[in-house]
């Protein structure tokens, strides 16, 4: 079976996204791929996600910690954040809300969760943690089938920082909700300008200029 394709350049073009998200919402996985989708998170601070984070009142989703399994030792790891500036909130949109809402929901009926991880917000049918290993071995497959080029959890995180700035976001907004230290990083590792956004500014130059002349 191939392996994920690591690269700091993949970025998902919307019709990719959109194929794998479809073939992807009816996995276990798929809160998980929208989760990042929706807020650009690493996946360790996806997983280290705890209910106590998530304020549905204010809209806000506190970032405080990140999580991995480390099998030299057979076990879950908990730390800070990458760097200082990794600490932060970040909004929830109405399709993160209702996804997690959901989530909660079928916590509140008896989900089954082992008593160390009742915390914690992503949760397979085992009652623990995803490992990263599987969720990229889930992407494998899922882009098997989309007929798309194989791509790793981080892809989701490029992904979202690219439709961000399609969307006309400002880079410093976007620096502070990827919990990046500098401006530099969110600018030189995670826009990735497509051929369809190049096309949408040519042609606003054009109408600009016509209006000129």
């Amino acid at each position: 079976m191939p392996k994920p394709i690591e690269s700091k350049t993949r970025v998902l073009t919307i019709e990719e996204q959109n194929r794998f998200m479809e073939q992807a919402k009816n996995t276990a996985n798929y809160p998980q791929y929208l989760f990042i989708l929706n807020t650009g998170v690493r996946t360790g601070e996806m997983v280290g996600l705890k209910w106590e984070d998530i304020d549905f009142e204010r809209g806000i989703i506190s970032i405080r910690r990140t999580m991995e399994y480390r099998y030299s030792v057979g076990e879950w790891h908990i730390g800070p954040p990458k760097t200082k500036k990794s600490n932060r909130e970040i909004p929830i949109t109405e399709e993160c809300a209702a996804m997690l809402k959901e989530l909660k929901a079928k916590l509140d009926l008896g989900r089954y969760v082992q008593d160390e991880f009742k915390e914690f917000v992503f949760i397979n049918r085992k009652g623990t943690p995803t490992k990263n290993s599987t969720y990229d071995a889930n992407i494998v497959k899922l882009t098997n089938l989309a007929n798309i080029e194989n791509f790793s959890m981080h892809t989701l995180r490029h992904t979202f920082a690219t439709r961000c700035i399609e969307a006309g976001m400002k880079p410093k907004t976007l620096q502070q909700i990827l919990g990046h230290s500098s401006i530099n990083i969110t600018m030189n590792l995670y826009i990735h300008v497509t051929d369809d956004e190049k096309i949408r500014e040519i042609k606003k130059f054009e109408e600009y200029t016509r209006k000129m002349a």
